[in-house]
């Protein structure tokens, strides 16, 4: 049976960021040496939980990700009982760490 469209936006953005030289804080994304650039930005290397999800929805959807990548980032809030808080906030100063572990409550492992 085929996963839920969320679930796997969610699993590619884990796979994006579950490697710490493929994520950063404080931009969607980043180029390898650093430069803060869009997330579908063909350079792009490093990225923000939020960024993996739109990276990851634009991986699977093309131009068309955008409200899918929205959803799954409330859904991976709603699993962890987190409330629309700033997920930037999460991002930024709770860490890497933190974005792994919501992503893997969101999908049930």
């Amino acid at each position: 049976m085929a996963k839920p469209l969320q679930h796997q936006i969610i699993a590619r953005a884990l796979e994006i960021v579950s490697d710490e030289a493929h994520w950063t804080r404080v931009s969607l994304a980043r180029t390898a040496e650093g430069r803060s650039c869009a997330c579908f930005d063909p350079l792009a290397a490093r990225f923000c939980a939020v960024g993996a999800l739109l990276r990851a929805a634009g991986e699977w959807l093309g131009g068309d990700g955008f409200a899918h990548a929205l959803e799954a980032e409330k859904f991976v809030l709603a699993a962890n009982n987190r409330s629309d808080e700033g997920k930037q906030r999460i991002n930024d100063i709770e860490g890497r760490e933190v974005i792994v572990a919501m992503f893997k409550v969101a999908l049930g492992s």
